[in-house]
């Protein structure tokens, strides 16, 4: 019994070493990420070329997606932080709520914006998608909470920042479109795709793991 309750101790030990490398690396992309992109709320720099007739066309939807993505890159990790959570109840729910405002208005902006993607009707529907699985789940995750289902809500909540983490393998896979021109829609259409569902799939992953 001693030797069971030590490895299963020590299995624990490894299981919360393992998040904590891997909330730090999350944590240091969403951020670095997430305050890069405030160079366009402040005039410093356009959308690639490819992607400047949309940026243009919906400048103000545009901000509201970047501003409130950003929030949302900003917050949502720390609302796996135990340490958090059970030391300042009031900080986790307030994050919380800045959580959700910024997935629910920010994924509204993403859906218009959506539908003048480069990429033609794929990359427009891969962007839809994501918005409003982004906006579904984040809601969901809010109702289970206020119902205190927080084994859900927890579940729910993994699911959405996977994908508001797609504001940041968006930019990661981004470089690989502009690499030709020549051919930036066909690779933005699959961007369109890449940047959330292998995120997903990741997400529903760790949330049956538990």
């Amino acid at each position: 019994m001693a030797t069971t309750s030590t490895a299963q101790r020590g299995a624990n030990a490894a299981d919360a070493a393992g998040f904590n490398w891997r909330w730090g690396i999350i944590l240091i992309l969403s951020t670095v990420i997430g305050l890069g992109s405030l160079r366009y709320l402040a005039g410093q720099d356009m959308a690639p070329p490819p992607l400047l007739p949309n940026f243009l066309n919906h400048h103000t939807g545009f901000m509201i997606h970047i501003s409130l993505g950003t929030a949302a890159l900003l917050s949502g990790p720390w609302q796996f932080s135990d340490r958090l959570r059970s030391g300042s109840p009031r900080t986790h729910r307030m994050l919380g709520w800045i959580y959700v405002f910024s997935c629910t208005v920010g994924g509204v902006a993403g859906l218009l914006i959506a539908s003048g993607s480069n990429g033609g009707p794929i990359a427009a529907t891969g962007f839809s998608l994501l918005a409003l699985l982004w906006i579904g789940l984040t809601l969901l995750a809010l109702r289970a909470a206020i119902t205190k289902r927080f084994a859900a809500h927890r579940r729910l909540m993994i699911l959405s920042f996977a994908l508001t983490f797609a504001g940041v393998t968006l930019r990661l896979y981004l470089p690989l479109a502009l690499i030709d021109l020549k051919s930036f829609s066909q690779v933005y259409a699959w961007i369109a795709w890449a940047c959330w569902v292998p995120n997903l799939a990741v997400g529903l992953w760790i949330a049956r793991k538990g």
